[in-house]
């Protein structure tokens, strides 16, 4: 399968878990042949809502998880309890993954086990 099929196959999977999970789901990640811009801030490909409106920002990625510096880094300079940053793992034949970032801390994983 193609990088970039699998990536569109991942990203709709996630989304199907945050909305089954009561969220506002949107895809903010533009690609195209001529647009170099990808990711929302240059991290995110999704932004979900929850019934409250507390936003959070969703990267996802397939196998590994990309480093978490950046997005420590965007947590602690613009975050506030108003807003979430998380990173959903995919890795095949196992599940997901989930890198909760919080302000000032180091982040949490946790493993979902969905299939």
């Amino acid at each position: 399968m193609k990088t970039r099929a699998k990536g569109t196959r991942v990203r709709k999977k996630c989304r199907d878990l945050l909305e089954g999970a009561g969220f506002l789901v949107d895809v903010v990640e533009k690609t195209g042949k001529f647009n170099k811009e990808t990711d929302l801030f240059g991290l995110f490909d999704l932004i979900a809502l929850n019934d409250s409106g507390l936003p959070t920002y969703v990267q996802v990625t397939c196998s590994n998880p990309h480093t978490s510096k950046p997005y420590q880094e965007f947590i602690d300079k613009y975050g506030n309890k108003h807003m979430r940053v998380v990173q959903y793992v995919w890795i095949d034949r196992t599940g997901w993954i989930l890198y909760d970032y919080q302000q000032h801390k180091k982040y949490s994983r946790v493993k979902l086990y969905e299939n």
